[in-house]
């Protein structure tokens, strides 16, 4: 699990204290980057003997967290599957009597084994494996480390992760993004439409850590189809469709004749038709050009519009998208784009699209790349610099 901002959607099917696991894995980042030393206190009741998890001892157990909820000094979260931290500035006396009540209740095995005191930032580690194990990740870690030798992951590996995205609770890994319409001169930006995506990255890192993803394609994709069920599945929910508004989604080109995906359409609510865009990759099409133009001409027949997706200046110049019969493309910012006026730049200036908003910028984490977008023609842009920018509410 990485420390980057991990926000949390409904349509995942969160389980309870999804969003206070994600807020304490921020709050971990924080005292790591800050220096700031903090104490913990993790308490973890699914440790326990089943017995003791059940009605009236699990409620005598957690009595010894309620002084810690009546202090300022001292924060708690209550995770999933019944974990609870608390974190209190040093020398955190509320939390070592909270220690000592706790263990008075427990058999010393038990406490040694559902009980942990650790400190920030040098046991960020032990904090954020807390977090997994309350989201149902750590086994499935665990398992991974031992089956991923060397850097690109086996085919035993990948089947263990399958089993976990498939009933682990996947609301961390879920990256939300603003697509935003921003102008020289125009003011703050103006939201468009929301990009969603469970980041395949984040979730390499957590199940699957030391290996390298592009080195197995065919077992990549594998893990994509996986993520992308979940995703279609989350929002085909009826309480997330009730509130829900203008979307993307990077799906592969399979998941869009899915029986998760038609469903999603046939739920898809009237008003918002023309309101889904699904972002399909260029290297997909590329590799299989048949599929992707049934997946577009499915789209386009639904109602729903397709966005190409391109991580570099090279494969637009390579399968323009009006070649492609696509008139939505996102790029991505980074320093390798090319330079203003160079014929890198012209070049890849007359492969996109020319309409107005017709072009996404994403990455947009720096001032340059807006400059760098709107000298070559853009007004769509996403990533971090615009949630910064963006008026609240």
């Amino acid at each position: 699990m990485t420390l980057e901002e991990v926000p949390v959607l409904g349509a995942m099917g969160p389980s309870p204290g999804a969003a206070a696991a994600v807020a304490l894995a921020g709050l971990v980042r924080e005292a790591v980057a800050a220096g700031v030393e903090r104490r913990v206190l993790v308490f973890r009741p699914g440790r326990l003997a089943p017995a003791r998890r059940r009605e009236p001892q699990i409620s005598l157990l957690r009595s010894a967290w309620d002084g810690l909820r009546r202090t300022s000094r001292t924060r708690v979260f209550a995770l999933p599957r019944g974990g609870l931290v608390a974190i209190e500035p040093c020398p955190a006396h509320h939390l070592l009597e909270a220690e000592r009540s706790l263990a008075d209740m427990l058999e010393p095995a038990e406490a040694a084994a559902s009980i942990s005191l650790l400190r920030l930032p040098d046991q960020a580690a032990a904090v954020l494996a807390a977090v997994e194990e309350s989201l149902g990740l750590l086994a499935a870690v665990r398992a991974a480390t031992q089956t991923a030798t060397g850097r690109a992951p086996n085919g035993e590996a990948i089947t263990g992760a399958e089993r976990a995205l498939a009933s682990a609770d996947v609301s961390a890994f879920l990256r939300r993004r603003k697509v935003c319409r921003l102008t020289p001169g125009g003011g703050a930006p103006e939201a468009l439409w929301e990009d969603l995506r469970l980041s395949l990255h984040d979730v390499r890192d957590a199940l699957l850590p030391g290996t390298e993803l592009r080195l197995a394609p065919g077992l990549t994709r594998r893990l994509r189809r996986v993520l992308d069920r979940r995703l279609l599945a989350g929002l085909a929910r009826t309480e997330e469709l009730r509130r829900i508004g203008p979307i993307s989604l990077a799906l592969g080109i399979d998941a869009v004749t899915s029986p998760d995906f038609l469903r999603l359409d046939a739920l898809w609510p009237l008003a918002l038709r023309g309101d889904l865009t699904v972002a399909l990759a260029i290297e997909d099409a590329a590799m299989d050009p048949a599929g992707f133009a049934f997946a577009r001409d499915l789209l386009r027949a639904r109602g729903h519009r397709t966005m190409l997706d391109a991580t570099g200046p090279s494969a637009l110049v390579t399968l323009p998208p009006a070649r492609a019969g696509i008139a939505l493309v996102r790029l991505r910012w980074s320093d390798a784009l090319p330079a203003l006026g160079s014929p890198q730049a012209e070049a890849l200036r007359a492969a996109m699209p020319s309409a107005p908003d017709a072009v996404v910028l994403s990455g947009v984490d720096r001032p340059a790349a807006i400059a760098w977008g709107w000298e070559m023609g853009i007004t769509l842009f996403q990533g971090r610099l615009m949630e910064g920018r963006r008026p609240q509410g």
